[in-house]
């Protein structure tokens, strides 16, 4: 009993660290973090919740919490207060959360959702009008500011390149489905936030930017984002130097879907439709696939049997 309020007053502390971190006090702060008693595993995989759920949520301030996690990686003391027969590390904890959001499995979410939505018998307008619009702006901003946070790890020397290329190679593939717009945003806004570190290495900057200049021709593609592979290529023209990075975009300033305004709510209004409708028409292909199925079934039976 005794522990478990030890480690409720540690968590206590370490949410009011991270929810009024600042680019003022982020350097007091981290030292507080990194004189908090950290004992077993189970703590540690709690307190970097707290830390990577809140540096997702304000999306202005990701740079500062991964300047504190980039901190707390680099502090042997503060690692070494976990048991010492285990291999975990704050860092390894860290980037399994990362990993974890930015492989997540879209579709696979996507249909979760449509099973609670015909378990919960919602009716079409229902769906449009909350629940599927609030999972496309909370897919769509968890995972942009998942990539701006990974960017600004490995600014800070706490994201290893070889997981970094990965990603930028990962985004970069080709996908025909609905994702791909949000794949092309993940892709530049990593890229603005490591493009001037991978410049002085042996990577081919160019021949990434100019693919995503090529992809302008997609007829399909948002103003918003052309706009954004516009600004990269000019930032990686003039090398990456003096350029202010594109603030975050499509909407993930706003906390929630209701508060955005009209025309950015209707972006998502109109992939809730197409979806809607694509999920109308599988049923009804499922449902006449099944009837011809049946009916075969039932015209075999009656076939009587050759002597």
């Amino acid at each position: 009993m005794e522990q478990k309020n030890n480690s409720d007053q540690v968590l206590n502390t370490v949410r009011s660290i991270v929810y009024h971190l600042n680019d003022v006090n982020w350097v007091k702060m981290t030292q507080k973090m990194m004189a908090l008693p950290i004992n077993n595993v189970k703590l540690l995989d709690d307190i970097t919740n707290i830390i990577f759920d809140r540096a997702l949520k304000r999306q202005n301030y990701t740079h500062i919490y991964a300047q504190m996690c980039a901190r707390l990686i680099n502090d042997s003391k503060f690692n070494n207060l976990i048991a010492t027969d285990t291999e975990i590390t704050f860092q390894k904890v860290l980037l399994k959360k990362c990993h974890d959001v930015f492989y997540s499995n879209y579709q696979e979410e996507l249909n979760k959702l449509k099973d609670t939505m015909k378990n919960d018998n919602m009716v079409p307008k229902k769906c449009l009008s909350g629940v599927l619009n609030n999972f496309l702006f909370d897919i769509q901003k968890r995972s942009i500011c998942n990539c701006r946070f990974i960017g600004e790890l490995f600014k800070n020397g706490a994201f290893p390149e070889k997981y970094i290329l990965k990603c930028i190679g990962d985004l970069g593939k080709e996908k025909n489905d609905n994702n791909y717009e949000l794949q092309m945003h993940c892709l530049c806004i990593i890229l603005q936030s490591v493009g001037l570190i991978l410049s002085k290495t042996s990577y081919d900057l160019n021949k990434k930017i100019n693919k995503l200049v090529s992809s302008m021709e997609n007829h399909g593609m948002s103003s918003t984002l052309k706009c954004l592979i516009k600004k990269l290529k000019i930032m990686n023209s003039k090398g990456w130097m003096d350029e202010e990075p594109v603030k975050l975009i499509a909407g993930t300033n706003y906390n929630a879907y209701r508060d955005l305004p009209p025309h950015m709510q209707m972006v998502y209004r109109v992939r809730s439709k197409k979806i809607m409708s694509d999920w109308a028409y599988d049923e009804s292909h499922d449902h006449r696939l099944n009837v011809v199925n049946n009916y075969k079934i039932e015209v075999r039976s009656n076939i009587p049997p050759k002597l």
